[in-house]
């Protein structure tokens, strides 16, 4: 027979694993769930870590931006993490071949697609993902919405939805882009926190009336 500190450690163990494996935010099948302002809050502190050549920074903030916005267990946001903060650690020092990147951000795609049982293509969507950032690095002076237009088509492969829903949501990240890009020595990292939190409510109103045409057509 157990004795009762044993059951304790044994219970506690168990909380443990429940914890790490199991454990999921409140609505997890919600796209539409998250709190925009954490999410924002967390991305910010992984650009600047990022920024910074934090390397081990950047996972933790991810872990928890991925968490938030997906609804993801904590076992999966540590998975997602892994693959997405390398992508980031790697790419801010990169002049070229950012092809390099390519297999961590569709490992990470990968991991979103099989929690929410998509049918999105991990591969498409790394490559919209990646395009952007080099878009959003080098922007096309001549088209200032080619940022918006690619991280739009990101969002519609991975929700299922016309890009042109995604329009507001990618505008508001591609200036948050263009903030940072443009005082890269000393951005103004409350403006861009300001930027991206509208991004994230823009996102989630773009996904509440996809539910809802959809129920509709129903």
């Amino acid at each position: 027979m157990l004795r009762p500190f044993r059951l304790l450690m044994v219970a506690t163990l168990a909380f443990g694993v429940y914890m790490v494996f199991f454990a999921v935010p409140d609505n997890v099948r919600d796209d539409a769930a998250f709190d925009p302002a954490e999410v924002a809050r967390h991305e910010v502190e992984a650009w600047k870590a990022a920024e910074g050549n934090q390397e081990f920074a950047i996972y933790p903030s991810v872990a928890l931006m991925l968490r938030e916005q997906h609804r993801f267990s904590w076992f999966r946001a540590a998975q997602a993490s892994y693959y997405l903060s390398r992508a980031m650690y790697e790419f801010t020092d990169m002049t070229n071949r950012f092809e390099r990147v390519m297999p961590d951000l569709e490992d990470a795609a990968a991991v979103e697609r099989a929690w929410k049982n998509a049918e999105f293509n991990a591969g498409a969507v790394a490559r919209a993902q990646l395009n952007g950032w080099i878009t959003s690095r080098a922007p096309n002076p001549g088209d200032p919405n080619e940022v918006a237009r690619i991280t739009a088509e990101d969002y519609a492969l991975r929700y299922g939805l016309p890009p042109g829903d995604f329009m507001a949501t990618a505008g508001y990240r591609a200036d948050a882009t263009r903030v940072l890009q443009h005082t890269p020595a000393d951005p103004d990292w409350a403006t861009i926190e300001k930027l991206l939190t509208e991004s994230y409510r823009a996102l989630q109103a773009a996904l509440e009336q996809g539910r809802a045409r959809r129920n509709v057509s129903r």
